[in-house]
C-alpha cells in the first residue's frame, strides 16, 4: 500500500482527538477556528443567559459576567437564579415515571435500560436526532477481549481501582470507580447486543485478515494523518463507503501487549482493557434510539427548561418547550435522569470553570447543532441543576491527551524551546498535553537517532507508544493497527518527522534551537545512558536511548487544542444529584459526561476510554436506580 506523503507536525496543531473529527461536521479544527460556527459561537465572544435564564451563545460585557454579593463572592450570571415560570405559561401536561434529558450516549443508555425495566419513559431531547461520537470505551472483560484471550482478573481489577484512586490522591468516590471498572465489560456488551457487529481479532495481521483493513482504517484516520501518520490515498472511495456500510468493526484495542510490558512496574500504568468500534459506534447508537422510540416518548426538538421540586424539594419533573418556544410540563413519578452532556461551546463557562483552557491552548468549540441550528453543550442541565440546590462541582477536568511525537509518546529525549532536557520522559499523552504549557518556547521536541529500531522494545502500553519497528504495513496485527499503536513502520516515521538532518548542528538549526545546548543536552544525555542511571531525572535505564547514530530525528510536540470538559454536578455512587450537604436530592439522578464527583482536575491516561464507558454504565446505572427507587 502506498502511505499518503504530505508534510506535517507531529502533534497536530489545534487538534488533539480523534472525537473532535469523527462528531464534527467540518473536516479539522481548522474549519472550526476559521469560524464554522461563527454564528453560535464567535471566537472573539462569550456566552451569556439567554431571556430564559438558560446559557445562550452571543456576546457579555461588563457585569453581564456576574457580581460579588456582600461577603465578596462571586455568582457567574449564568448560575443566578431566573424568574420562576408561571402555571398558565403551560400549554399541556403529561404524566411518565422516568425523564431522561439528552439522548446522547447517557441517555441512550438510560432510556434504554428504563424501557427494558418495562418504565414509562419519556425522553427530551433538543436536536432532531441522537447523539454518539468516536469509538474508544473502556470495556474490561467484554466478550471482544475474552474472545481474543485477553481477561483480567479480579484483583488486578481491584488493583485498577488502587491506581485510579491514586491517579485522584482519593479525592474522588472509590465507589463509583469500582462499580465502573467492575462492570464497563458487560455494560458494553449490553450496549452492542443492539446492533449486528463483527468482532475483528486483534492478533490477526493486516495481510491475515480477510477484512479490507487500508479501507476501514482510512475511514478511522481521515484528517487525521497529521496526528496518525496512517492513511493511504490509492484506497478509492467506494471501498471506503462498503466499509461503512457495512457492520460496526469491535476490535480490543493495544493487542497484543508488548510482552516486555509489566502493569505493575510501570510508573504511570495503563490499563489495556480498550475495545474501538471501528469507524464509529454511530450504527450501534441509531440501534439503540430506535429500539427506545419504539417503547418511550422520545420528543426531538424539545428543550428542557426547568427542573419542577415539590414543597419537599424532591424534583418531581420538567419543563420544557418546543420548536415554537411552546411550553410543557412532564411529570415524572420514579425520577429524572439528566444526561445534558458538558458545556464545551460555553466560553463562559470555560472562562470561569476551566480558565487556563483558554490561557494554555485553543479552544475548539463543539460540532453538534439543535433543531434549530444553534450549537448545543452550553450547560443548561448544570444550570437547571443548580437552580433546584445541586452542588456543583469545581473539580473540573478536560482530556489532555498529547499524541506525542512520530514515536508517539515513547521517552525518548524530550528538550523544550531552548534544546534543554527538562523531565523525566516516561509519562502518559495527558501529562505531556499539560507539560507542553508550562515548557520554554511552549513545546516539547522527542529527539532520538537512527538505532531507534532496536531502542523501542521496552517502552510502555501507553497512549499512543511503539514497542516494535515492522517493514510491512501487513505486518501489523488489527489490534495495533486501526488506531496506530504499538507497530510502527519507518515510512511513518519519517514522514511524520520534520527534522532529520545528518549532524546535531544540523538538527538544532531546523529545530530553531542553540546548537551549543542541544550538543551539550545530548552529550549529557549519552553520558548518562552509558552509565545505566539517569541522575538527571531518573528515568529507568532500559528506556535510556542514546543519541549517537546518524541520521537525527526531532519531531514537536505543541500545544493542544480542547474540547470536552468532565464534571458539573456532583453527584453520589448512586447517581443521586447531592446538595452542597452532600446529600442527595430526592428524584434527581445523573449521568455521563454532566457528572462530578469522579475526576480530581486530571483525566488520566490510566483508564483509556472512560468517558465513553462511564457514560453507558453511569447512564444505566442511574436507570436502574430511578426505576428500582434506589
Amino acid at each position: 500500500m502506498k502511505l499518503e506523503k504530505q508534510e506535517i507536525q507531529q502533534g497536530g496543531e489545534g487538534i488533539n482527538r480523534r472525537d473532535f473529527l469523527k462528531g464534527a461536521a467540518v473536516s479539522g479544527a481548522a474549519a472550526l477556528a476559521a469560524g464554522a460556527f461563527a454564528g453560535c459561537a464567535p471566537q472573539d465572544s462569550s456566552t451569556s443567559a439567554g431571556e430564559d435564564g438558560l446559557a445562550a451563545t452571543g456576546n457579555v460585557t461588563g457585569n453581564e459576567w456576574g457580581s460579588f454579593d456582600e461577603n465578596g463572592k462571586f455568582t457567574p450570571s449564568f448560575l443566578v437564579d431566573p424568574e420562576p415560570i408561571p402555571d398558565d405559561a403551560i400549554v399541556e401536561e403529561f404524566d411518565a415515571e422516568i425523564v431522561v434529558v439528552g439522548f446522547g450516549l447517557t441517555g441512550l443508555s438510560a432510556a434504554r435500560e428504563a424501557v427494558e425495566e418495562g418504565a414509562d419513559v419519556f425522553v427530551i431531547e433538543k436536536g432532531d436526532t441522537h447523539h454518539v461520537h468516536s469509538h474508544q470505551f473502556h470495556a474490561i472483560n467484554s466478550q471482544a477481549q475474552k474472545d481474543a484471550g485477553y481477561e483480567i482478573p479480579e484483583e488486578e481489577i481491584d488493583a485498577l481501582v488502587e491506581q485510579v484512586m491514586g491517579d485522584h490522591r482519593e479525592r474522588v468516590d472509590r465507589r463509583m470507580w469500582s462499580y465502573l471498572l467492575h462492570h464497563c465489560g458487560e455494560d458494553f456488551d449490553w450496549y452492542l447486543s443492539a446492533c449486528p457487529h463483527t468482532i475483528v481479532n486483534p492478533n490477526e495481521t493486516v495481510g491475515e485478515t480477510n477484512l479490507d483493513a487500508y479501507a476501514l482504517i482510512n475511514n478511522c484516520t481521515a484528517g487525521l494523518a497529521a496526528i496518525v501518520g496512517r492513511y493511504f490515498d490509492d484506497v478509492s472511495e467506494e471501498r471506503m463507503e462498503a466499509v461503512r456500510a457495512g457492520e460496526p468493526y469491535v476490535v480490543p484495542f493495544n493487542k497484543p501487549l508488548n510482552p516486555h510490558w509489566d502493569f505493575s512496574n510501570e510508573r504511570y500504568p495503563m490499563s489495556a482493557g480498550v475495545v474501538q468500534v471501528e469507524p464509529t459506534h454511530a450504527k450501534v447508537g441509531e440501534a439503540v434510539a430506535k429500539l427506545v422510540e419504539e417503547k418511550a416518548r422520545v420528543n426531538y426538538a424539545s428543550w428542557a427548561k426547568r427542573l419542577v421540586q415539590d414543597e419537599t424539594g424532591r424534583v418531581t419533573g420538567v419543563i420544557y418547550a418546543d420548536i415554537d418556544d411552546n411550553l410543557y410540563k412532564v411529570n415524572a413519578s420514579k425520577g429524572v435522569i439528566l444526561a445534558t452532556g458538558d458545556y464545551a461551546a460555553n466560553q463562559q463557562m470555560i472562562q470561569y470553570y476551566m480558565p487556563r483552557v483558554l490561557e494554555d491552548g485553543e479552544w475548539l468549540g463543539w460540532p453538534d447543532t439543535d433543531a434549530k441550528g444553534d450549537v448545543t453543550n452550553i450547560g443548561e442541565g448544570l444550570q437547571m441543576a443548580h437552580w433546584v440546590g445541586v452542588r456543583t462541582d469545581n473539580c473540573h477536568a478536560f482530556p489532555n491527551d498529547h499524541y506525542g511525537g512520530s514515536l508517539g509518546c515513547n521517552p525518548m529525549l524530550f528538550v523544550d524551546g531552548s534544546g534543554e532536557r527538562f523531565m523525566n520522559e516516561d509519562v502518559t499523552g495527558e501529562i505531556l498535553g499539560e507539560k507542553v504549557t508550562r515548557v520554554n518556547g511552549r513545546c516539547i521536541w522527542q529527539v532520538f537517532d537512527d538505532n531507534y529500531p532496536d531502542q523501542i522494545s521496552h517502552m510502555p502500553v501507553g497512549h499512543r507508544c511503539y514497542w516494535q519497528v515492522v517493514d510491512n504495513f501487513d505486518d501489523i496485527p488489527m489490534g495495533l493497527f486501526l488506531d496506530p499503536i504499538g507497530m510502527i513502520t519507518r515510512s511513518e516515521v519519517e514522514a511524520m518527522t520534520p527534522c532529520i538532518c545528518d549532524s546535531i548542528e544540523e538538527l538544532a538549526a531546523a529545530m530553531e534551537v542553540p546548537a551549543d545546548t542541544l550538543k551539550a543536552t545530548i552529550d549529557r544525555y549519552n553520558e548518562l545512558c552509558e552509565k545505566g542511571v539517569d541522575e538527571d531525572f531518573g528515568k529507568r535505564a532500559d528506556r535510556m536511548s542514546p543519541v549517537k547514530q546518524p541520521p537525527f530525528y526531532a519531531a514537536k510536540m505543541p500545544t493542544l487544542g480542547y474540547q470536552t470538559f468532565y464534571g458539573s454536578v456532583c453527584c453520589d455512587y448512586n447517581m443521586h444529584a447531592i446538595d452542597m450537604d452532600n446529600k442527595p436530592i430526592p428524584g434527581l439522578y445523573v449521568g455521563g459526561t454532566i457528572m462530578g464527583s469522579r475526576f480530581w482536575h486530571i483525566y488520566p491516561n490510566t483508564t483509556m476510554g472512560m468517558n465513553h464507558a462511564g457514560a453507558l454504565c453511569y447512564g444505566r446505572l442511574a436507570a436502574k436506580n430511578a426505576v428500582a427507587g434506589i
